[in-house]
This record gives structure tokens, C-alpha cells and sequence, in this order.
């Protein structure tokens, strides 16, 4: 005689099968109603996002398992996160329980007389789906303190919310009331019961804790009383079940946050994550996104697939510094303006499709302009020109997004729009535009040339000498504005220092064109990348050391979308190795409470945080002093997206906001490697008054400082 357990017991046959029937005509109306969607997420462009499905499928397990299982990126929040993990964890268990209660009854018992659910192995999984259980009721207490106490600002809180909490609620504590019931009155005869398992073997039934904890409170009831109880709460929980389910067909929102997130991992983007999307200028109708159905299709998916938890507003430097962006806002308000778009433009397609179309352009002159029959503009109604300006494209959105939806792509898009379609740019930004197009960079105003920067350090200039390993790619902030041209000097001087054949472009030298594309001027963008290319080339570089992370970015990361494969290394990373290797030998000179500012597009776009860290410890006696918010969850300058050059008229300062920041560790130096970060800080450490007590240096400023054997 071994532990188990009889499925349905004193339930009729024709319940049963009931239920089933119940269960696969809920699964078709699912199906039904995701291929209704299906129609409108494909309103959308095409995109390709099922390229090399085995590294696809490898990486979506992968990131199951980090991110689904283990919570990674909702941990990073910890109490939202625990609460999450409790209640995905607990329901796993228990929809995994089901699953095998079924397998186990209906392919093993009935038909063969052979359970593997029994003895020890019975045993075990009723205390795993009991804990499972527990853990959900855990979670949910802490959903509802989340929610109705603690009411964090990012939350929208709606009836709907409050509604599904309590159905699982009720679900679980319903199951476990019977379970206990179950466990004082059911008399399996084959297992050579005569009393229910509670009294014949309760060392069986103790595993189910709480179940047997429940059952020790009602053991005192009159059998028939147990039995009926047992009924009651039995049919009390199928008809609250399928409630449940109807009311998650019923509510997209619901089936949305179970179905459709988890498949938006398996598309998320196979591109580097600091680049941006590539436009075919020759074939593209438009160069921007100005209507709804000028998004991809995948672009429209992550509209369905947000949560709408609000990580991504909580850690969005322009929403922190009162700025009009909420990239939480964008998605969601993006998603109304769809689905209030839809049925017109379905209405569209399908007459195409009838007149003999493919259905595959849904623009119509009236319809789908987004102006025609009193609809709202997408781009500067729905969302506003200032919320499409406020981004520094810093990708703390994207990063902690748990369901890998991408803000920036859908930004730059609508900028695209404005600057490309509409003509339209704030007017620092357009004065910044204008420069690079007639100079070549972006320093406008400055009176010194490329090269003047290296005036008798004895560079190599590759029109004179190509013979070099490395060029190093100045940049132009470190090439043309005064502040900046101290961190190229500061650079030239170490790689010389250590021996590292290298050469400079000088007066060819021209704007890699990040600012450009960040700014939404793509055509000014790929015609300086295929100028930059090609001169790349005809030098036959193959190696390019750049300060700038703007500039390492991109041409690391999207030079390769012009065929310009180039192995790139931020001057951070070779400075760190120089070090380990011991061709340098910086004097450990310094006793300084130093704090590092990690940039954004070092940092979050290609994940380099520890190269930096070890070269301030290598000439400073003291720990770094890590701010709050740092590596992965640093806080951006400000300087990112192309507003380095843009006026920032609303709200606080981003520049000011991350240097009280650094104020609040005591450190007497903020320690960066990044040319605009630095200038960024200089500026703000004078708005607030604290010159005498920081400074802001670039890394290898520091680093160069310590091999002249001086303090400054």
C-alpha cells in the first residue's frame, strides 16, 4: 500500500468530461482571439525577427531561465521583484501539479494501473504544490500592500487590477480548503483505506502542510458534514476557475501579461545593443515614423507585449528631472492611439485585399493620415514633441525592461519623422546639424582645427605614415573643444608611453555622424559613415581606438550595418590592458575619495564597467566610492541622444541631478571616460557652486598625471 491519491474523487464521469470540453473550448477561444490580434499587430511593416531561429531559441531559454525563472531583471527591484518571483514561481508549481495529476490519472492509472504519482514520489509533490501554493499567497499579500498601501507612484492602479488579484486568491485558498477536506473525508478504497487519510496515515498527508493544517481544523465535523463541505467548495472552485479564465480571454490585458510578453523575449532584436535600426534610404517610402502603421510590426507587438510595471519610468533620467518623457507613457499611449487606429485601417486592408490588393499598404489619404475624420496625429499630439526630444537614448528603459521592450528604436523613429518628413528640429539641435553637414563635425563656434590638439606630441598622421597598428579616432569634441582636447592629450601621451604604433587621421578626420542619427538626421548620418568607411579602407584600417563612447558605439556596433568591420577598443580598455601588461606603470599618487560615473554608452550599450575601475585603482590608495545608482543602473549625464547640444528648457537639469548624486558620496573627484560626460560635469559642478571641493577628469587625464610623477 503506497501514498497516493484518487483525481476527482466522488466527482461524476460527466463532470469530468464537462470540464475538459470546457478547457479545449477555452483554449480555441484563445487561439481565436490571439489570431484576431494577430491581424493587428501585422498593420505593421514587415521586419524580419525570426533570423537564425537556433541562437534565436537558445538565447529566449537562456533568458527564461535568468530573467523568467531566477528574476534576474525584476530583482534588481527587490521588493516588487520577491513579490513577482513568489507568485510566477508558486503558480508554475501549481499549474505543473495539474498537469501531472492529469498525465498520472489519465495515461497511467485508468489505463494501466499504474500511477507514478504514489509512495515517496506522492509524497514529495504534495508538500512542492503545497509550498507552491503558499508561495502565491505570500506574493499577493505583498500585491495588495504594493498596491492599496504603499501605492508607489509608478503604479496605475485600476479595478481591473484589484479584480484579478482576488480571483487567484480566492483560487488558491479555495484549493487548499479542499484539500484539507478531501484529506478527512475521502476513503480510497483501493488504497485499503477504511478511514480517510488523515486519520489512517497521516504521516502521508503532514507532507501537504498546509492542507493537513486545514484539515486538523475541521476534523471534528460529522462525516457527511466533511463530505458535502468537501462538494461545496470542490464545485465552488471549477466554477471559479473558469470564471477566471473567461474573464482572461475577455480582458486582453490579462492574456497579454501571461502569453504575449514572454513571446516578445523570443523576437527581441538580434542587433548590437547600442545600435539603432538601419533605413534603406533608396527603397523607403518614408524615413521616419509619423502614422501608426509606420511602425513594424514588432515595433506594434511591443505595444501588446509592456506590462506596463513602470521600471522603465522609474529609472528614466528625463522623467526624474520633471521632463514630459515617461517611456512608460509612450508605450501605453502608443498602444490607445493603435487600438483606436485599428479597426479603420483593418477596414482598409481588407478593401484592398477584396479589390485585388495584397492588403500589404495600409495608408489610405483621409483614414490613416492620423489627421483625417478628427483622428489624432501620432507624432506631436498623441505624443508630443517635447516627450520625443526629452531622451537621451541613456537605454535605462530598455535595460530594465523585463519583457525586452525597445523605447529607443520607436523614439528615434519619430524623429526621423520630424527631422526627414517635416523638416522640424529644435533649433540648437538644427545649428548642430547644419555644422556637421558644412564642416564635417560638431563644434560649432570653435576656433581650433583637428590638429592643433597634437601640436608637438610627434603623432603620426596617416596621409604622412599609414604604417601603424592602431588609429586613433579623436573625435570631435576632443579634437575642437578646449576642455575635451585635455583628454585626447592625456591619451596620446599614454599610448606613446607605452610604445603603441599609432597614428592619427587629423584633418581627415570627420564626424563619425553619431550626434546626426541620434538627432534623427539618418541621411546625414550614412553619408557620413560611407565617407568614413571608405577612408577607412583606402588607410586599410583594421584597428581604431576611440575616447569618445559615442564614437565608439558607433562604429563598433553600427558601422558594421555599411560594411565597416573595424575592431574597435575604447581607450579605457587598452589603458586597463597597458596596465596588466606593465608596459605602463602609473604612480600610485593619489589618496582621494574618487567616484566613477559610468557613460551610458559605454556602460548600458555595450557593458564595459570594469576596464575604468581598474585603472583608478591602480593610481588611487583608496577605494572608488560607488554612487547609488552605478554600472547598469547608473544615471546619465544628460548628454546622450543629441542633447549635449540642445537647450534644456524644462525641468531640472540631468547634469545637476547626477552631480548632487555624486556630491551625496563626499568624493572630491567624479572620474568618467567619456569627453562630454566630463564637459557635462564641469559645467554642473559651477552651477552648483562646488568647484573648490570637486573636480570632474576623464580617466586617462588621471592616468597621465600619475606617469609624470605629479599631483595635481
Amino acid at each position: 500500500m503506497e501514498a497516493s491519491r484518487e483525481i476527482f474523487w466522488q466527482i461524476p464521469f460527466a463532470v469530468q468530461i464537462t470540464l475538459y470540453f470546457a478547457a479545449i473550448v477555452a483554449v480555441l477561444m484563445i487561439g481565436y482571439v490571439v489570431y484576431k490580434r494577430y491581424q493587428m499587430w501585422m498593420l505593421g511593416r514587415p521586419e524580419k525577427r525570426f533570423d537564425n531561429p537556433g541562437k534565436r531559441i537558445g538565447e529566449f531559454i537562456k533568458l527564461g531561465i535568468l530573467d523568467g525563472v531566477f528574476h534576474r531583471r525584476f530583482l534588481r527591484d527587490p521588493y516588487p521583484g520577491i513579490m513577482h518571483f513568489l507568485i510566477f514561481v508558486g503558480c508554475i508549481l501549481l499549474f505543473a501539479g495539474a498537469g501531472l495529476d492529469f498525465l498520472n490519472h489519465y495515461f497511467f492509472e485508468m489505463p494501466f494501473n499504474a500511477p507514478f504519482i504514489r509512495g515517496e514520489v506522492y509524497v514529495l509533490f504534495g508538500g512542492l504544490w503545497d509550498f507552491g501554493g503558499l508561495m502565491v499567497l505570500v506574493g499577493l499579500l505583498m500585491a495588495f500592500i504594493r498596491r492599496y498601501i504603499q501605492r508607489p507612484k509608478r503604479l496605475n492602479t485600476i479595478l481591473d487590477d484589484g479584480i484579478a488579484l482576488l480571483i487567484i486568491l480566492i483560487v488558491v485558498i479555495s484549493g487548499f480548503l479542499i484539500e484539507g477536506f478531501r484529506m478527512i473525508a475521502a476513503t480510497p478504497e483501493h488504497l485499503g483505506l477504511t478511514q480517510p487519510e488523515f486519520y489512517s496515515h497521516p504521516g502521508w498527508s503532514q507532507a501537504s502542510f498546509v492542507g493537513y493544517w486545514i484539515a486538523g481544523m475541521f476534523a471534528g465535523l460529522p462525516e457527511s458534514t466533511r463530505v458535502l463541505w468537501y462538494l461545496i467548495l470542490w464545485y465552488s472552485h471549477v466554477i471559479i476557475t473558469v470564471a477566471a479564465v473567461i474573464y482572461i480571454i475577455l480582458s486582453w490585458e490579462k492574456l497579454t501579461h501571461i502569453l504575449i510578453s514572454p513571446v516578445n523575449v523570443l523576437f527581441k532584436t538580434s542587433r548590437p545593443k547600442g545600435a539603432l535600426s538601419y533605413v534603406n534610404l533608396e527603397t523607403a517610402e518614408t524615413y521616419g515614423v509619423g502614422k501608426i502603421e509606420d511602425f513594424t510590426w514588432k515595433q506594434i507587438f511591443d505595444l501588446d507585449a509592456c506590462t506596463n510595471c513602470g521600471r522603465c519610468q522609474d529609472r528614466c533620467p528625463a522623467y526624474l528631472t520633471d521632463k514630459p518623457l515617461s517611456p512608460r507613457k509612450v508605450v501605453q499611449d502608443l498602444k490607445t492611439h493603435w487600438l483606436e487606429r485599428s479597426p479603420a485601417l483593418l477596414a482598409i486592408k481588407k478593401a484592398k485585399v477584396k479589390a485585388g490588393g495584397n492588403g500589404g499598404d495600409t495608408a489610405a489619404p483621409a483614414e490613416s493620415s492620423g489627421n483625417g475624420n478628427g483622428a489624432k496625429a501620432m507624432v506631436g499630439e498623441v505624443i508630443s514633441e517635447d516627450e520625443i526630444w526629452s531622451c537621451t537614448t541613456c537605454r535605462a528603459c530598455q535595460d530594465i525592461c523585463p519583457v525586452f521592450i525597445e523605447h529607443i528604436d520607436k523614439i528615434v523613429d519619430m524623429r526621423r519623422h520630424l527631422v526627414l518628413d517635416l523638416a522640424k528640429v529644435p533649433e540648437t539641435g538644427e545649428a548642430v546639424l547644419k555644422c556637421i553637414e558644412a564642416r564635417g563635425h560638431s563644434c560649432k563656434g570653435t576656433t581650433l582645427t583637428r590638429t592643433d590638439w597634437a601640436a608637438g606630441l610627434d603623432i603620426k598622421q596617416l596621409s604622412e605614415d599609414s604604417n601603424v597598428e592602431y588609429v586613433f579616432f579623436t573625435g570631435c569634441a576632443a579634437s575642437l573643444e578646449e576642455r575635451s582636447t585635455r583628454i585626447a592629450i592625456a591619451t596620446a601621451k599614454i599610448l606613446k608611453a607605452a610604445g603603441v604604433n599609432f597614428g592619427i587621421l587629423g584633418a581627415q578626420e570627420m564626424c563619425c555622424g553619431e550626434p546626426a542619427r541620434r538627432l534623427g538626421n539618418e541621411y546625414l548620418f550614412q553619408t557620413l559613415a560611407a565617407q568614413n568607411v571608405e577612408l577607412f579602407k583606402g588607410y586599410n584600417i583594421k584597428k581604431i581606438i576611440t575616447m569618445c563612447p559615442h564614437c565608439f558605439n558607433t562604429l563598433k556596433n553600427e558601422y558594421p550595418q555599411f560594411d565597416g568591420n573595424f575592431e574597435v577598443i575604447h581607450h579605457s580598455t587598452i589603458i586597463s590592458q597597458l596596465i596588466t601588461e606593465g608596459k605602463i606603470k602609473p604612480a600610485e599618487l593619489r589618496e582621494n575619495k574618487i567616484t566613477y560615473h559610468d557613460s551610458c554608452y559605454l556602460g548600458r550599450h555595450n557593458d564595459i564597467y570594469d576596464p575604468q575601475r581598474h585603472v583608478l585603482q591602480s593610481i588611487n590608495k583608496l577605494p572608488i566610492v560607488e554612487m547609488e545608482r552605478s554600472r547598469n543602473n547608473g544615471f546619465c549625464c544628460g548628454a546622450g541622444g543629441g542633447r549635449f547640444w540642445m537647450e534644456e528648457r524644462i525641468g531640472k537639469r540631468i547634469s545637476e541631478a547626477r552631480i548632487e548624486q555624486v556630491i551625496e558620496t563626499g568624493a572630491e573627484i567624479v572620474a568618467s571616460a567619456c569627453p562630454y560626460c566630463v564637459q557635462m560635469f564641469t559645467d554642473a559642478i559651477k552651477a552648483k557652486g562646488a568647484e573648490e571641493t570637486l573636480k570632474a577628469f576623464d580617466i586617462a587625464e588621471l592616468v597621465a598625471e600619475s606617469l609624470n610623477g605629479n599631483k595635481k
